[in-house]
């Protein structure tokens, strides 16, 4: 019976273990974007805004393009999360958990290699500007 119990407990993800979902996770750890359980307490919601131009995002403005946003923690070429396609005239992009590690965002046209970066704010806000 005891043996029936290890291995029934070693099938549930605690903090660090791979998940897809929270409900995944165990001992109240969350299911951060990089699909591992984490303490709430090591995530953040951030959002990314952007304007083409200066101006806001739309339909016109973008020319039917998408983007590729990517997430940047300490050492912005071996720590990265990215995400495409981005829709670019919705303007915003959030993350609800996000690692609390990634403190700017990076922005561009997808096949483009320019773009704009941003830090977030205390509010876990960034504000970029893309250029056509």
């Amino acid at each position: 019976m005891r043996i029936a119990l290890l291995v029934l407990l070693a099938g549930c993800p605690q903090q660090g273990d791979s998940c897809e979902v929270d409900n995944q996770c165990n001992d109240g750890t969350v299911c951060s974007r990089e699909h591992i359980c984490v303490d709430p307490s090591e995530v953040k919601a951030v959002t990314a805004r952007w304007t083409i131009n200066n101006a806001p995002a739309s339909d016109a403005a973008c020319m039917g393009l998408d983007l590729h946003i990517e997430f940047f923690g300490r050492d912005q070429e071996s720590d990265s999360l990215g995400f495409e396609p981005v829709p670019c005239p919705a303007g915003s992009f959030f993350v609800d958990k996000l690692p609390a590690r990634y403190d700017r965002v990076g922005l561009r046209f997808i096949g483009d290699p320019g773009g704009d970066t941003a830090l977030f704010d205390q509010d876990g806000v960034a504000q970029l500007n893309l250029a056509l």
